[in-house]
C-alpha cells in the first residue's frame, strides 16, 4: 500500500510500504528463477491486500503471459489499466499479448498507446 504525504509545497510524495516492496521483489525473483506458480501466489497475496496495486497486477499478468495463459493475462492487464491508465508498460505488454492471441490490430493500438505514453505524448 502506498500512502500519500503532503509536504509544505504542492507536490504530493508517496511513501512505499516496505512489506509490499519486499513481496514484489520476492515474486520477481521467483519469476526470474522460473517458479511461476510461486510468483503468482505472491502476487495474489499482494493483490488480495491491495487490489489497486497496478505493479502487482502488471507483473502477475506478465507471469500469466509467460505461462501461455493469455486470456487471464489480458484480464489482469485490463485490471492494471483500471488502476493506472497512464502506465506505458501495461499498455505495451497488453498489446503484445493481444497480438499473441491473433488480435493484431487491437494489439497494435495498445502498443502504440504504450509507446506514446512512454514518449510523453498524451
Amino acid at each position: 500500500m502506498v500512502t500519500e504525504v503532503q509536504p509544505t509545497s504542492d507536490r504530493i510524495m508517496s511513501r512505499l510500504d516496505p512489506n509490499i516492496e519486499c513481496a514484489l521483489r520476492d515474486a520477481q525473483n521467483c519469476k526470474m528463477a522460473g517458479d511461476y506458480q510461486l510468483a503468482l501466489n505472491l502476487y495474489n497475496k499482494i493483490i488480495e491486500n491491495d487490489p489497486s496495486n497496478a505493479r502487482a497486477l502488471l507483473h502477475k499478468a506478465n507471469v500469466l503471459d509467460l505461462m501461455g495463459n493469455y486470456s487471464d493475462a489480458i484480464r489482469c492487464y485490463s485490471s492494471a489499466l483500471e488502476c493506472d491508465p497512464h502506465n506505458a508498460e501495461v499498455w505495451y505488454n497488453k498489446g503484445m499479448t493481444l497480438r499473441k492471441t491473433g488480435r493484431h490490430e487491437e494489439g497494435l493500438e495498445h502498443i502504440r498507446k504504450g509507446i506514446s505514453l512512454a514518449m510523453g505524448d498524451l
